[in-house]
């Protein structure tokens, strides 16, 4: 490697690691001034002696929660219309030095109002920092207003001012930091690459760069779903399901969990208050009148009732003289005559129901855990320890997204590089814009309870296989990971699990069909032998992951738990079921035929993949059979071809067919299985034939 070689390279490598402390470590990227600011409207109340700037300064200490503080929001009184003068704010750190210093020209500040005053310098967070407040030459000295502890921002130290604090926001989040980190190091690579002069190194290097480019590439679509304007449902798509992993993350930050577990992993939970606040509410309170607001649900309908009272963290009690109810929230309305706020009262959730003779009854915020018994929950496990190390809240949650988004990805790029050195780029390809653009693989990719990217690791697995179907010990590889595969999906559910069980042994399939059709009998052989073997494998760890859920389904008796488990969900999801002993919302799915629910997939609803309408299904059915046809009759058939089109056809159609009681209900989510490889053989079929025709 020549000394310019080198120099490149650590050239390259001091840019990339300086926009990565860019955008993640110093996180120069902000905007904005938000200020949670407290309403004066509900403070007036509180609010104590001015502080008269004439005839000294006045100073309090304060300390950043967030990072990106932006500022202050002053409420100045005394304060006319046309008044002239400065005021001036000096920021000084622990030790007494200046850190920045701001004037604010009176005569454009309206008084009793907030103003804000944006500050010149990046203060720390949890740094205690003195600010300084004076006035220089003015014609009216403004004062500032002290009020009651109970409305003080939680950076406030020292001094009772009524003050907000600004934070910006961070333009890019976590999650885009770390998919833009992606890109950037692609793009590393590929310029280091052109410095590498050892072709095996060369080659590695674009390799990578590659599988980290399309790996970001795609969770960032399965992220923000950027490419696909027309998919409405992305926001919310199986946001129920989630609740089950999002509940047990949230039960346990609540410390109730994994106590009331059981041994499961999933669970909702519910809590009798969210936090009501718009600008009608704030925290719980109503801004208009004496009212509080809570969850509607049996909790509150059982205690908040005409005549009993409420008490406040405070210590005050007031009678309760209204209730409506919505469905979605309970409005109480108290006999007082003044507005309740949270700075006066209190935490809404400290507030305790009482009877008509003032005796406590329960809190009024209750919470409920309903585990979900019909999965082991292993991704539930999982998350909860994760989202122990990501902060907790929503970011926890969105990073969990991000996991999730970049795990598919990076599984699908592995498809991807597989298809193109078993078979040819153009097949690649098709396989690369279908998961890319596919609505049904966008919505499923970031959520949590699916776990989208365990589906295909089985399909991973056998394609490996076939591809090194002559080597033992990738074989032996190959069984070993397969169990392990199928057992992990199953622990985390049994949906779907005929099809990622075929789709493990799909292109083993196809093969030994080509095989036969060559007369390769030695071939032949090995690969029939190979997915027995590897079905083998994939039952055993099906069987593993029911006897584990059977442990903890017959509180330790297996056989007891299987029997529960094949009873009231194996049943429910296939045909057999006594239909006495289910809902009748679940009697149309046990009559209707197979036939019944295949015709339902049959139409889609949403766009194929962006930009192709779901109308075309059918021809893209039926198109590749025309094709098909015509070259048998000039006896040119690709029998490879065939074969991959009936295979995957059987593993999308086998999860109609076995669970028809699960397929004829949930239309809203079983057309992602056509995309374990029916759809992408589908495009394959016609491109390819185009493009034989283009070159002839």
């Amino acid at each position: 490697m020549t000394r310019k070689n080198v120099l490149g390279i650590i050239v390259s490598i001091g840019t990339f690691v300086i926009l990565l402390m860019v955008m993640g470590i110093i996180s120069t990227f902000s905007h904005g001034f938000y200020c949670d600011e407290i309403d004066l409207d509900l403070v007036r109340t509180g609010l104590e002696e001015t502080i008269d700037l004439k005839d000294s300064d006045y100073e309090m200490q304060f300390s950043p929660k967030k990072a990106h503080f932006a500022g202050f929001e002053l409420f100045l009184v005394n304060q006319p219309e046309d008044n002239e003068g400065t005021l001036f704010l000096t920021v000084l750190d622990e030790n007494g030095n200046q850190v920045d210093d701001v004037s604010v020209d009176l005569s454009k500040v309206v008084a009793e109002t907030w103003y804000r005053v944006g500050v010149n310098v990046s203060l720390k967070k949890e740094k205690i920092y003195t600010l300084k407040f004076s006035a220089m030459d003015c014609v009216t000295v403004p004062s500032l207003q002290k009020i009651g502890d109970a409305y003080l921002g939680d950076e406030t130290i020292t001094g009772n001012l009524l003050i907000g604090y600004a934070y910006a926001d961070s333009t890019f989040t976590f999650q885009n930091k770390v998919l833009i980190a992606m890109f950037l190091f692609a793009i590393w690579l590929l310029v280091c690459s052109r410095c590498i002069a050892k072709e095996r190194i060369y080659k590695a290097s674009v390799h990578l760069c590659m599988v980290v480019f399309l790996t970001a590439l795609l969770a960032w679509n399965y992220m923000y779903n950027s490419m696909d304007s027309q998919n409405t449902s992305f926001g919310e798509f199986q946001s129920d399901s989630e609740a089950y992993v999002t509940g047990v993350i949230a039960a346990e930050q609540n410390g109730i969990w994994p106590e009331m577990g059981l041994g499961y992993g999933l669970a909702s939970y519910s809590n009798t208050l969210s936090d009501y606040t718009d600008e009608n509410w704030l925290k719980n309170y109503s801004k208009t009148e004496c009212a509080i607001i809570v969850n509607s649900n049996d909790y509150a309908r059982n205690y908040a009732l005409i005549g009993n009272y409420i008490l406040f963290e405070n210590g005050e009690i007031y009678r309760i003289i209204n209730v409506s109810d919505d469905g979605t929230s309970i409005i109480i309305l108290l006999d007082a005559n003044k507005i309740l706020s949270p700075y006066s009262h209190g935490d809404i959730s400290k507030a305790i129901y009482c009877d008509s003779n003032q005796d406590q009854m329960a809190s009024i915020q209750s919470e409920k855990v309903n585990v979900y018994k019909s999965s082991y929950g292993l991704q539930g496990k999982v998350f909860r320890y994760l989202a122990r190390y990501l902060g907790g809240g929503m970011g926890a949650i969105q990073s969990l997204h991000l996991i999730c988004s970049i795990s598919t990805a990076f599984i699908f790029v592995i498809i991807v590089i597989l298809i193109a050195y078993k078979f040819n780029k153009v097949f690649a390809g098709v396989y690369l814009v279908t998961f890319w653009l596919s609505p049904w693989v966008v919505n499923f990719a970031r959520n949590l309870y699916w776990i989208e990217f365990t589906w295909f690791i089985p399909m991973v697995i056998g394609l490996f296989c076939a591809l090194k179907i002559d080597d033992r010990k990738c074989r032996l590889a190959s069984y070993i990971v397969a169990f392990i595969a199928i057992l992990g999906k199953c622990l985390c559910g049994y949906e779907y699990i005929s099809v990622i069980m075929m789709g493990l042994i799909s292109f083993l399939l196809v093969d030994w069909v080509k095989a036969i059709y060559v007369k390769d009998r030695v071939k032949a052989f090995l690969l029939f032998r190979t997915i027995i073997i590897i079905g083998i494998a994939a039952l055993a760890g099906f069987m593993i992951a029911i006897c584990l859920h059977a442990s903890i389904r017959g509180d330790g008796n297996v056989m007891e738990g299987i029997q529960r488990i094949f009873a009231e969900d194996i049943l429910r999801r296939t045909s057999g079921a006594d239909m006495n002993e289910f809902a009748s919302a679940f009697w149309p799915s046990f009559n209707a035929s197979v036939w019944d629910t295949y015709r339902q997939y049959f139409h889609f609803y949403t766009e194929i993949i962006t930009g192709v309408a779901g109308n075309l299904f059918p021809l893209l059915c039926i198109i590749p059979l025309c094709i098909f046809g015509y070259e048998v009759r000039t006896k040119r058939v690709n029998v490879e071809l065939v074969a991959m089109y009936v295979v995957f056809f059987i593993t999308t159609i086998s999860w109609f067919c076995l669970a028809k009681g699960h397929s004829f209900i949930h239309t809203h989510m079983n057309y992602v299985l056509w995309y374990f490889g029916f759809i992408q053989i589908s495009f394959y079929v016609i491109i390819n034939k185009i493009i034989s025709v283009i070159r002839k």
